[in-house]
């Protein structure tokens, strides 16, 4: 499946039209997708569509890049405030309307741009006018971003600071003033597909003709002037040219692309009126309806024929005159005569044009044929020539109802003929001088057609050139709050580094921290007390070359190879450590803590035994017998402890 199949599924399948857009960016910013979504061909996209529904809304997302901003290109807007703005809102009195619409909104920035440019003519008199300002777009998140009219505070930062106190919330989230928002109207619109809004007076249609084909661009800017008011303003983007050799629009600035709508009267309203008198009866001197309509017809009819300049005689259907006109009377020499109700025979017709009877005698018998012939008469400033026409008229039943006859003067050919003649030799030259014309013409129809072309594709190049400005704008916004993101997450991640050592160095017990090597990455100050070894001296040391008696050390080298395959804690008791000069019983405690390429850390803690739990251990270890060992020295101690214990009786009995 290729793109143009795959566009044809969204328009079939999801009513999502994509085809009026230019196939390079389309492709770019579906491949985008797909690239997010690790999907590698059209076809395996489709069917991925069909699963989840809810993806053409994340495909619009990705390719309409809804880059916008307050007043964007503010030296544009400084010509709409102090030129623009003034022709279209001086000429409105109180009550009257504004509607303006912007086209493709995106988020909304350039809507309120132009309704607090509006506020800011009208001042306190606004309340005065109707003002109505339509902003639509196809991208719904995009709308409903537009409709509650919050913004962070960078995107303000064209705004000037005095505006911002206007018509902005001091929150920690600005959001622009209820009467501000209360001038626009949202909503959905394809410009390509739905109809326009009408009757408008300005269109702020910025960077979005950029992304469509040429024959779409065309056919929105028609739709633009549609909806346009005579004398109305457009807006559109500095990279959009496509108005430069239009008749619909008028350049106001160049620069900035502000034209104004081009019109001429649209046509004139024809009022009819009409009145009837029903149910009225007639007069002796008044026509039926059916006699006023055909003496009307009568009228019609005889000026028709006076107005016509070839003459025109009728006859009935026995061959008498009817009717005749001027022309009829002065071609055939009979001015001031009057024929009607004669015979053609007996008529002065036939003594100027004996043919004329035979003739019509041979169109009798034909009656679906039309007759022709030449007829020289002669009048009074010479001799004519008539080109005559006899023509039947048939009834409903197709018999023969009468004949028209009506003649032209052809006596002018012959000196057409000659006048031709000289128009042909002298054409023949200019045929070969226009021939050498055509051909340097054609050579610079030629030149034209590839500077156009060349013209075309800078044009599309700047456009896609200002797609891509847009795609990149997008992308380091995306890559600067990552950033900022990322940023929070490392402080956050110092904070709790500096407590975790913070507590492990505050520790009563030495601790020891070895990496997924085993070399040791933290001693604290309990350590470094215990062991009477500085920090620095062990940093970076394997748990095999600490300085402790390599029986523990030995142990402990072993005992973490079982913690870093099986990942679970594990205590070591009653090991004794040598700590100056002198012997101490350590629980020594191994926790693994987190994976490092697969491996984990370890936490090492030497947790001295109370001496309680020395004694008693003591008391244990010699051959088993709870009374061998150190049995003595424990027994002396009990023995002290009763001896007290029965003191601090006797005397608190003694002062009872």
């Amino acid at each position: 499946m290729n793109l143009e199949e795959f566009l044809q599924f969204l328009a079939e399948e999801r009513e999502f039209d994509l085809r009026g857009y230019k196939p390079t960016t389309l492709e770019r910013r579906i491949r985008k997708r797909m690239g997010q979504l690790a999907l590698p061909d059209y076809t395996t996209y489709v069917d991925y569509v069909r699963a989840n529904p809810s993806e053409t809304n994340q495909l619009l997302d990705t390719i309409l890049i809804n880059v916008t901003e307050f007043f964007r290109d503010p030296e544009a807007w400084d010509v709409i405030a102090n030129s623009i703005l003034p022709f279209l809102l001086k000429r409105l009195r109180t009550g009257d309307s504004f509607r303006a619409w912007v086209a493709g909104c995106s988020s909304g920035e350039e809507a309120y741009s132009l309704a607090i440019l509006v506020a800011e003519f009208f001042g306190p008199r606004i309340i005065e006018f109707d003002i109505k300002i339509y902003a639509t777009d196809v991208d719904d998140s995009a709308l409903n971003t537009a409709r509650r009219g919050e913004y962070p505070a960078e995107r303000l930062r064209r705004v000037r600071p005095e505006w911002r106190h206007k018509y902005f919330s001091s929150a920690t989230l600005p959001r622009v003033h209820r009467d501000i928002r209360r001038m626009l109207i949202f909503g959905r619109s394809d410009l390509a597909q739905d109809a326009p809004i009408s009757h408008v007076q300005m269109i702020v249609c910025r960077n979005v003709l950029i992304y469509f084909d040429s024959i779409t661009q065309m056919h929105i800017l028609n739709r633009l002037h549609y909806a346009l008011d005579p004398g109305g303003i457009l807006f559109l983007g500095k990279s959009e040219s496509k108005l430069s050799n239009s008749t619909m629009f008028k350049p106001v600035d160049s620069r900035w692309r502000i034209f104004r709508k081009n019109h001429a009267e649209e046509g004139r309203e024809i009022r009819r009126s009409s009145s009837s008198r029903k149910d009225e009866p007639m007069t002796p001197n008044e026509k039926s309806p059916r006699e006023e309509e055909l003496a009307r017809v009568k009228l019609y009819y005889s000026a028709l024929l006076e107005v016509l300049e070839p003459g025109i005689f009728s006859l009935d259907g026995n061959d008498v005159l009817l009717t005749e006109n001027k022309s009829a009377l002065a071609l055939w020499g009979l001015s001031g005569s009057k024929l009607v109700g004669q015979h053609i025979a007996e008529s002065a017709l036939a003594s100027r044009c004996p043919e004329l009877v035979q003739r019509l005698e041979e169109s009798h018998r034909n009656p679906g044929k039309q007759v022709k012939f030449d007829c020289a008469v002669k009048v009074d400033d010479g001799q004519h020539m008539l080109a005559v026409s006899i023509r039947p008229v048939n009834g409903e039943n197709g018999q023969r109802a009468g004949s028209l006859i009506y003649a032209e003067d052809i006596s002018h050919r012959e000196k057409l003929q000659t006048t031709i003649e000289q128009l042909e030799a002298t054409g023949e030259e200019l045929q070969s001088a226009n021939e050498e014309l055509e051909t340097t013409n054609e050579e610079l129809q030629s030149t034209n057609e590839e500077l156009e072309t060349t013209n075309e594709e800078l044009q599309s190049t700047n456009e896609e050139l200002e797609t891509t400005n847009e795609e990149l704008q997008s992308l380091n916004e995306e890559l600067e709050n990552m950033n900022e993101e990322l940023e929070f997450r490392t402080r956050e991640l110092d904070s709790v580094n500096s407590r975790y050592a913070e507590t492990l160095e505050r520790m009563p017990w030495a601790v020891t921290v070895l990496d997924s090597d085993g070399k040791v990455q933290f001693w604290n100050s309990a350590a470094e007390k215990l062991f009477d070894i500085q920090a620095n001296s062990v940093i970076g040391l394997e748990l095999s070359q600490l300085p402790i008696q390599p029986e523990v050390r030995d142990g402990l080298v072993r005992r973490r190879k079982a913690i870093v395959e099986r990942n679970t804690p594990m205590l070591l008791r009653n090991q004794q450590l040598k700590v100056k000069r002198s012997n101490l019983m350590f629980d020594v405690h191994l926790t693994p803590l987190s994976r490092d390429g697969g491996r984990p850390s370890l936490l090492l803690m030497f947790a001295p035994q109370q001496p309680e739990n020395v004694a008693r251990q003591s008391a244990t270890s010699g051959n088993g017998n709870p009374s061998g060992g150190n049995s003595k020295g424990v027994q002396r101690k009990n023995n002290a402890r009763s001896k007290t214990g029965s003191s601090g009786k006797s005397s608190a009995n003694r002062k009872k």
